[in-house]
């Protein structure tokens, strides 16, 4: 087995705390944390203190709901998986209910953790494992829904064409969001969560697949429901007015009193500036070739 097939087996196989149908991605996330210091050149070893407070966001983030959240967990217990390492490696205060040091003793003896030499070096500027290795924790611990977030937060890069659909559309989401107030414009729907806005999507009015482009024109803000109707030719946009359109193939229960029964024939909230006012021409396009009239 090559070192590389022994790293990814190692990834695939750290073991996580599960209880029923909770879990704990407190490895997950700090193995991610630990590749995004290796794409950004960091030091193989750094001080848990220059961890924690990332750890703590991601955790408060993207793990379970609890008011506390202890990042000096995966920082030890990761090494139990054979992938990291933290030095000194003995002579800490060990907690009385396990065999994990406190966390005052880490950041007194000024604990450093990180990959094991050899990883370290296998991922060190090699994107390409890199990449592999971010693709199989995020789809095994995490729904896809969330991976361009997650991805975004730690700032790490991956390539090939996954990385033109997390990118593109994270940069076209983030200025869509900012054209329309960081509001859907089919609901009125917003929502803030700790510096993001979930449930909001850029909506593309004639699909890249087909050559429609990232201008602010071919994009709508949407709730990320409303966005696969729009997409599944569900929901339509009138061009001539931006009236809401729906499908008169969509089954008549609960859209006579439902909530798609309050936004048809609703105008859609526009934008400042005709500029930045969604294209007549691709939502003709949209109207012709999606919507199921």
């Amino acid at each position: 087995m090559s070192i590389e097939e022994e790293f990814y087996e190692r990834i695939g196989g750290i073991n996580t705390y599960r209880k029923g149908n909770q879990r704990a991605p407190h490895k997950p996330l700090y193995l991610l944390l630990l590749i995004a210091s290796v794409q950004q050149q960091l030091p193989r070893l750094q001080k848990f203190t220059s961890f924690e407070s990332t750890l703590v966001e991601a955790l408060h983030r993207f793990g379970l709901s609890n008011k506390t959240q202890n990042a000096h967990y995966p920082f030890w217990r990761l090494q139990n998986d054979k992938i990291a390492e933290v030095s000194p490696p003995t002579g800490y205060d060990i907690r009385r209910s396990s065999d994990d040091p406190k966390k005052s003793s880490l950041i007194n003896l000024g604990a450093e953790g990180g990959f094991l030499k050899k990883y370290y070096q296998l991922l060190f500027n090699n994107l390409t494992i890199q990449s592999r290795a971010i693709d199989k924790i995020l789809y095994a611990h995490f729904p896809p829904s969330i991976h361009e977030e997650i991805l975004t937060f730690f700032d790490l890069r991956i390539e090939g064409a996954r990385a033109k659909d997390y990118f593109s559309d994270s940069e076209f989401r983030s200025r869509i969001l900012s054209t329309y107030g960081n509001t859907c414009a089919l609901t009125g729907y917003s929502l803030h969560f700790r510096g993001n806005f979930p449930g909001l999507e850029a909506a593309h009015l004639c699909w890249p697949q087909v050559g429609g482009n990232d201008d602010i024109s071919n994009g709508i803000l949407m709730t990320t429901l409303c966005r696969k109707l729009f997409h599944l030719g569900i929901i339509g946009i009138e061009p001539s007015d931006y009236s809401i359109l729906i499908s008169p193939q969509a089954s008549d229960i609960g859209m006579r009193t439902g909530k798609l029964a309050k936004v048809l024939n609703k105008r859609i909230s526009l934008p400042n500036g005709t500029n930045c006012q969604p294209s007549v021409e691709n939502l003709t396009w949209h109207k012709r070739w999606v919507f199921r009239s």
